[in-house]
């Protein structure tokens, strides 16, 4: 099937388990469950079979919206993907700025502390200490500033991803199985999250994923319905 799927909880990657006997159908499982790390997560435990009738049905009904209604579908895709590019380039741009601040402020520290060893209020040991630990301090923070850059860069440019996803989804009108190509084209992942009990009855949440847009809430009767 070709699907990349996570844990809702910790992110982590769900393995995919083969069955033993013929009447247990596979499945898919925390890694971190997996991994006798139960007390930091659950299994998040799911059908193959589940998860594929769920992308494929919500699959359909994303791809037969956009052929009916594109320009509807095309803001929708838009919205949705600006909505969450704005989230992303507050929070990385504050983490930024705050980067930024913390190691000019270490430049000030470092220099005082080579003054202080200069004027003999500092032994050299001392120095060496304190100087190493901010210094490591500070590669750190500019190794992160670089990847918060790279990642804003990114970031600008997604516009043009919606326009990819254009493309893609108009190559696949009609669909009746989930085939490698189609996956890897327009799916990016799936999310499942635990099961719990409503009403008596056992329910899982799964999010699905869209390569380069993320989530698409179509305008359904349910409201809290997402693809």
């Amino acid at each position: 099937m070709c699907l990349i799927v996570y844990c809702a909880d910790y992110g982590q990657k769900m393995y995919l388990c083969r069955c033993t006997t013929m009447k247990q159908k596979e499945y898919f499982n925390c890694s971190s469950y997996r991994k006798k790390k139960k007390a930091t997560c659950t299994s998040h435990q799911i059908t193959v079979e589940a998860v594929g009738h769920f992308v494929l049905t919500n699959l359909q009904r994303v791809l037969a919206f956009a052929k009916d209604y594109e320009q509807e579908f095309l803001e929708i895709v838009r919205n949705e993907n600006e909505k969450e590019l704005r989230k992303k380039l507050q929070s990385q741009t504050r983490e930024l700025e705050e980067a930024d601040k913390r190691i000019q402020a270490l430049d000030r520290i470092i220099q005082n502390l080579y003054e202080d060893k200069v004027c003999g209020n500092l032994s050299d040991e001392r120095f060496v200490k304190m100087s190493q630990s901010f210094e490591q301090e500070q590669r750190e923070l500019k190794e992160r500033a670089y990847f918060l850059r790279q990642e804003l860069s990114k970031a600008k440019e997604q516009s043009d991803n919606v326009t990819r996803f254009m493309c893609s989804v108009r190559k696949y009108t009609e669909i009746t199985e989930l085939t490698p190509e189609l996956v890897r084209e327009i799916v990016q992942k799936v999310v499942v999250h635990q099961a719990e009990k409503i009403n008596g009855r056992r329910t899982q949440r799964i999010d699905l994923y869209f390569n380069g847009v993320g989530q698409i809430c179509l305008p359904v009767q349910d409201k809290r319905e997402t693809a």
